[in-house]
């Protein structure tokens, strides 16, 4: 697991406050995962390190919402993040923070299917939808090095099964650090299969 440094720690404290604060009056998570957020929002966000070691790396998180799990890799010193979501409040509370807490991240509030046409290195996503659709989303940003990370729930492997009927794509799948019903998939050469 990647190790935080204090002042890393400090301002993930710190983005945890402002996402309690700013959740009293817009539903930006649910409030039962507030209780614990490092373990439900923060650790689920940084075991995707695992996965991508080089902090240069172009990284796509799709669906951001509050911010989970791009806001906590830019956090971590990841450089080239890029954070969409087509939700306007989402996206003003992730302006914020990055602004109050000098996080540097490219912020886009648009639906992933009107994103401009663009090769990432690696596509990130965190309950944002099936498998299947994540594929439909992901493959105009993909080339045959782009890696795909996506946590997934108790279903994962139903959603690779359904997903194998129109895609090849090679995966592992690992158990979550933060849920035992988790799943953390990393998916590579993925392509639609011809009919």
């Amino acid at each position: 697991m990647f190790s935080l440094s204090s002042p890393q720690v400090k301002k993930i404290d710190e983005f945890i406050d402002e996402l309690i604060e700013y959740n009293k009056h817009t539903n930006l998570v649910g409030k039962s995962t507030l209780i614990n957020p490092w373990r439900s929002h923060i650790l689920d966000s940084i075991q995707i390190a695992d996965a991508i070691k080089n902090k240069k790396s172009s990284i796509l998180d799709m669906g951001t919402g509050a911010g989970l799990p791009g806001l906590v890799l830019a956090i971590m010193g990841y450089e080239k993040i890029t954070l969409v979501d087509s939700n306007g409040k989402k996206i003003n509370f992730i302006k914020q923070v990055c602004k109050k807490l000098n996080i540097k991240a490219e912020i886009l509030l648009k639906r992933i299917e009107k994103i401009q046409k663009k090769q990432y290195d690696f596509l990130i996503s965190r309950a944002l939808s099936r498998l299947n659709n994540l594929f439909v989303y992901s493959h105009k940003f993909i080339n045959n090095r782009t890696t795909l990370v996506f946590l997934k729930g108790k279903n994962a492997t139903d959603e690779i099964y359904e997903a194998r009927a129109k895609w090849s794509f090679n995966n592992k799948m690992f158990q979550s650090k933060s849920d035992e019903r988790g799943k953390m998939l990393v998916i590579k050469n993925l392509s639609l299969k011809s009919l």
